[in-house]
């Protein structure tokens, strides 16, 4: 008996200085499941993260609000989310920056019901976005604003994810939502009428970003550039392989095979490999959330975004 009490104590204190793994751990959360996040697929398919020797591990959201939730509460590292997002963020008062730009393409359509053909009807419509806070949110609120209305004259009502707001969509519990590829080629299929497209509103658009804690970012700048130097190898295989890419995002995405093709198309060249973010359109955007009083503060473009990143490797 006592040797073997003796046995399991030297076990536990081998076990204690056993040699654990060097892998520097980070989570990194995704505000969705599209198609703007293929390189962040293909770097961990293609384990980059792995070569420089990360442990990363990709938890997904049903919108951009959650995740900010998730970074300021500490359940992540670096969340991958719209700029808008983030901007919201800062308002708050929270210490988050961008600091890398993942895609800069203006992807989303507002589709409604066949009888709703202009936004001339869209007094009384209800209209679908993710959560209050997300991209949904912002770019229904735009809309809306482009053409001389308030959220005042519609009703927004939160539904979730695209596949969502399209099923409320197709079963009539709604009249028009913001949707983005692949379901904007469902719902023309399908007879839904396109109200508009929002190229016509923000022909540039810094869709998605990397945006982290400035703490982190500071005290964890080796780990930081480590995953951008790997995500940077997941562009480039992104761009020149697109086959695979295809695969990839089918494994990823979930798409239908008959539409993946034509979404790497769309999106191949919105992914930029010096990190850069567009930031023409921010400043106006920052303006208009201070008109519609959801920003109380003046935020400017230098309060957003670190752009020491996108200088010592976007080279």
């Amino acid at each position: 008996m006592k040797q073997f009490r003796l046995l399991l104590i030297l076990t536990v204190i081998l076990l204690g200085f056993a040699p654990r793994s060097s892998s520097a751990k980070i989570i990194v959360g995704l505000s969705s499941v599209n198609v703007a996040f293929l390189p962040v697929y293909v770097t961990e398919d293609k384990g980059f993260f792995k070569e420089e020797g990360l442990d990363v591990l990709l938890v997904l959201f049903n919108a951009g609000s959650t995740n900010l939730q998730a970074l300021m509460g500490g359940d992540i590292q670096i969340m991958g989310s719209a700029f808008v997002e983030t901007l919201g963020g800062r308002a708050a008062g929270f210490d988050v920056k961008n600091f890398w730009g993942v895609c800069n393409i203006m992807p989303f359509q507002l589709y409604s019901q066949p009888d709703f053909k202009s936004m001339k009807q869209a007094k009384g419509k209800r209209f679908a976005i993710s959560r209050f806070g997300s991209l949904t949110d912002f770019l229904t609120r735009a809309t809306l604003r482009h053409f001389g209305l308030t959220e005042k004259d519609v009703t927004i009502l939160q539904i979730g994810s695209t596949p969502a707001r399209f099923a409320a969509l197709t079963a009539k519990g709604v009249d028009a939502s913001i949707v983005w590829f692949p379901v904007t080629e469902i719902a023309k299929a399908q007879g839904y009428n396109k109200l508009l497209d929002l190229k016509e509103v923000f022909p540039e658009w810094p869709y998605e970003t990397f945006a982290a804690r400035e703490p982190w970012l500071s005290k964890e700048r080796d780990q930081a550039v480590k995953f951008l130097r790997a995500y940077q190898k997941g562009v480039k295989y992104t761009q020149e392989n697109k086959n695979d890419a295809v695969r990839i995002m089918r494994k990823y995405v979930k798409m239908d095979p008959a539409y993946a093709p034509a979404g790497y198309d769309e999106y191949r060249d919105s992914f930029p490999l010096d990190g850069q973010i567009a930031e023409k359109i921010i400043p106006t955007v920052i303006e208009q959330e201070i008109e519609a009083g959801r920003i109380k503060k003046k935020i400017t473009v230098e309060d957003m975004i670190d752009r020491s990143f996108m200088k010592t490797l976007g080279k």
